[in-house]
Parts: C-alpha cells; structure tokens; sequence
C-alpha cells in the first residue's frame, strides 16, 4: 500500500487538471472527468505533478490509484474486447442496445451507457471509454455473465480477448471415472 500512497503521478501535457475544494477535474484530449475527494486525504498538486497524503495508508493509495486512472483515462481511454463464441452465438447493435442470441429460448437486450462506446467486429464487442471502472463494469455485469465460458466445451460463451486459452476443461459426466 506505502508504494502507491507514495507515487507521484506526472501529468502530461495535453492534461489539464483543476483542484476545486473537495472535486478534482481532469480534462484531456478524449474529454473530462470529475472524482470527488474524501476530506481525510490531502492531494498535494504542484510543478505538475500529483500525490496524495493521509494518515490511512490504503485510502491515500486508493484516490492515488483513482487519480492516475483518471489521467490516463481521458489521455488515452480504456478499452475492452470480448468475444462471443458458439454456434449460433450472435450479437447485433440495435441504437443504443444491443441484441444477443445466446442458445436461450428468448433474446437477451443490454442498453449501452451513454458514457460508452461499442463497436462489433463480427463476434467482437469492443468497448471504450474514459472510466476504467465503468467499462469493465460494463463488460463483466452487462455482458460477460449473459453466458459465462463453458468449462465442459470448448469455445462456447463469452470470453475475455484470448481468454479461451486459460480456461482448464473438465472432463464430462462419462469421463470422470
């Protein structure tokens, strides 16, 4: 925990960062977000660069760690790429929701945040955005639990980017013998 509380987060230039009582905004070429500062931690901004100081270690290293997501965030953005995989597995983006055919009876309708980019490449769903927390929220809450990888068949569900590879099959009801 002492080495994030202790991290000094160098801004670059094409980030503009304003400390306004108990808000923090960050703003860079991808847009701007705003994290509200809990008043037992102390945000020492100058010569631009950041750190943070508190008597509780892990809170001080948690609004660190929060601080630099959000600078990188909006400097460069977050990414998430998952695939849906099986035979008649389907994803399709009808405006702002999208539609998947995932071998139920019924369809399944995920409405996209506002705050979020998708994109599908075939039986890729790319997700971007500026929050860290909010697009692997998205894709693990809203997406992934839809139809979780298959730990009896191969290349069935909804994985991670190269997730596949580091899931252990078991073996089947006739096989365990």
């Amino acid at each position: 925990m002492t080495k994030l509380t202790n991290r000094v987060i160098t801004i670059p230039s094409a980030v503009n960062v304003m400390l306004k009582g108990e808000r923090l905004l960050v703003q860079g070429p991808l847009g701007k977000n705003e994290l509200f500062i809990n008043p037992m931690v102390e945000i020492v901004y100058k010569d631009n660069n950041i750190s943070t100081k508190s008597n509780n270690l892990a809170l001080a290293g948690t609004f660190n760690s929060l601080i630099y997501n959000m600078i990188e965030g909006v400097n460069h953005g977050y990414k998430e790429v998952l695939e849906v995989k099986g035979v008649g597995y389907k994803v399709t983006q009808k405006d702002s929701k999208l539609e998947f055919a995932l071998g139920k009876s019924h369809l399944d309708y995920v409405v996209i945040p506002s705050d979020l980019k998708v994109e599908l490449e075939g039986n890729k769903i790319i997700i971007t955005g500026l929050d860290k927390q909010k697009v692997h929220r998205f894709a693990y809450n809203d997406i992934k639990i839809l139809r979780r990888p298959s730990v009896y068949k191969k290349n069935k569900g909804i994985y991670y980017l190269e997730e596949e590879k580091s899931i252990k099959l078991r073996p089947g009801k006739s096989l365990r013998k």
